[in-house]
Parts: structure tokens; sequence; C-alpha cells
């Protein structure tokens, strides 16, 4: 199997505090097409999301985090941003 070509992109420049900023922007894209965006944040976040016949959004901090198959509608990424909406209405962008 052929391995996927990076393509990387620079990060911002850091702002006046070294623990703020985005690390890492890269996207890569393997022999069938399909690419993967993924952004660090720092300190600890990290937001990836995959192409393909099944698209993905993952939202990570530190090791945990959560993966969502974007591609569904009602599906659960679009039934948990309906929970964060409901549940905290000052997060909410329209």
């Amino acid at each position: 199997m052929k391995k996927p070509t990076q393509l990387k992109f620079p990060a911002t420049p850091r702002t006046k505090s070294p623990d703020r900023g985005m690390r890492e922007l890269r996207l890569t894209s393997n022999s069938k097409g399909a690419q993967t965006f993924i952004a660090k944040i720092e300190p600890h976040f990290t937001i990836v999301v995959t192409g393909g016949r099944k698209p993905t959004v993952s939202l990570r901090y530190s090791h945990h985090g959560i993966t969502f198959d974007s591609f569904e509608l009602n599906g659960k990424f679009e039934k948990v941003i309906d929970h964060i909406r409901a549940k905290f209405p000052e997060l909410r962008v329209d």
C-alpha cells in the first residue's frame, strides 16, 4: 500500500502566551484521493476531518476525544450539536 502524501502548511505565529495558538495544520492525501485535515491547537486540542465515502470529524483533548460520522443527516454528530446548543445557548452559532 502506498504511503499517504503529506502536504504541510505553516502554522500561524505563536501569540505572546507560549501556551496558545495553532501548532500545526496538515493535509494528507492517500492514493485513492481521500484527504485528512489535521489542526493541532495548543496546548492539548486536535481536530481531525477525514474525507472519503464516510467522512468523519474527531474532536480531541489530550488523549481523550470523540469521533462522529458526519455524513448522516440527523446522525449522532447533529444530535450532539443540538444537545450542546440547547444546554449552552451562549455557544450557539447560526
